[in-house]
């Protein structure tokens, strides 16, 4: 079984949506699945036009453009075009950045991989007062309209298939979970000293999203039981005007190598965000023995398998979440503990060829059947 794979942005670019794409195209490039892989957003004179518009008429800051009607169609258009063009009839898009189809293709089957829904996403974003009522409304409908016409679903988790079945009345057996792997942290299995007290946050963007007010907050009450814990913030050079503290450093962008040096060093991993859809980051922290900390909200909780390998707080309040720093750095023990379950779990749970595997599986199984594409 071979299959294209399309959205917006190179899927051979790592960089593109956190690699996962990349990610994917690497695993069904070895197992000999590919075959093809291209971008649906042209960077036409037309479609730069439409976005300019687009942005206009929908009273959107530039960028969120993307999600009108005719960039969205354009886009369709584009994926339908190269998957004409290709060996295979199928055709996995990483979002709805390029659907809904104006028409649907005949003889094609487009299946959806994503991480979130326009419901899920709009609910909990710290932008929302941003965007116009005609964008929220239109989203609203242009997302509900590109499950309707794909063949099948895999979002990555059980959070976003119950989204997708309670809220846009998707058929259960037209979902499949498949999860993803990591991201570019490698497992780290050497000795680690929770007494240490290293608490790291990392996030390249929308510090506010992922709850970075809320860390400094916490952390800096959190003190107060233990003055000689120590945080880490990563991902930006602004991050460093926000280290009012001598036990708080802040980098910015870091190599690959020097990143991996602090997932090794530090003892947790703090990152309690607003809306942050899946996070490659806690399985990253996980796989080196570092217990998560976040919001009970998202992914977080099937992340945290439950609270085994991580606790969860219900609202973003920094009184309750210096608590639990204060409790868990009070701990080794059960940090220890925590940790080495947390990389164990995540080294069987999270793994790209495991994501791959489920969706070759379900895709050949509707070939077999002799299925028609959705209507």
């Amino acid at each position: 079984m071979k299959i294209n794979i399309c959205g917006i942005g190179n899927p051979h670019n790592p960089k593109v949506w956190s690699g996962t794409p990349y990610n994917i195209l690497k695993v069904l490039e070895a197992n000999d699945n590919l075959a093809s892989a291209f971008s649906s957003d042209e960077n036409t004179l037309l479609s730069r036009f439409l976005k300019f518009t687009g942005a206009l008429y929908y009273n959107v800051k530039p960028g969120w453009e993307r999600r009108s009607r005719t960039v969205r169609q354009i886009n369709a258009a584009t994926s339908v075009k190269n998957t004409r063009r290709s060996v295979s009839n199928h055709t996995l898009h990483f979002g709805t950045g390029d659907l809904p189809f104006r028409k649907l293709p005949k003889g094609q089957y487009h299946y959806i991989y994503c991480d979130s829904t326009w419901d899920l996403w709009s609910t909990h974003s710290t932008f929302r007062h941003l965007y116009s009522k005609r964008i929220i409304k239109l989203c609203e409908e242009l997302e509900q309209l590109s499950f309707a016409q794909a063949t099948h679903i895999f979002p990555i988790s059980e959070y976003v298939k119950e989204n997708l079945i309670n809220h846009y009345h998707v058929n259960p057996s037209k979902i499949t979970v498949v999860g993803t792997g990591p991201g570019v942290i490698k497992p780290f299995f050497g000795q680690k000293d929770y007494r240490q007290k290293k608490i790291l946050f990392a996030a390249k963007g929308r510090f506010e999203d992922k709850g970075g007010f809320i860390v400094l907050d916490a952390f800096k009450k959190a003190l107060r039981e233990h003055p000689d814990m120590h945080l880490s913030i990563v991902g930006q050079k602004k991050y460093q005007q926000m280290a009012s503290h001598p036990n708080i450093t802040a980098y910015d962008f870091l190599s690959i190598g020097q990143l991996q040096e602090l997932f090794n060093s530090h003892s947790l991993f703090l990152m309690p965000a607003i809306n942050e859809p899946w996070g490659l980051v806690y399985i990253e922290a996980m796989l080196c023995k570092m217990p998560i900390v976040g919001l009970n909200r998202n992914s977080f909780p099937e992340l945290s398998h439950y609270g085994k390998f991580g606790v969860g707080i219900d609202s973003p309040d920094a009184e309750r979440l210096a608590g639990v720093l204060s409790n868990l750095m009070s701990d080794t023990g059960r940090l220890t503990a925590m940790g080495a379950g947390a990389q164990s779990f995540a080294l069987q749970q999270f793994t790209w060829r495991n994501t791959v595997q489920k969706i070759i599986d379900q895709i050949t199984l509707i070939d077999k059947n002799g299925e028609a594409p959705a209507n």
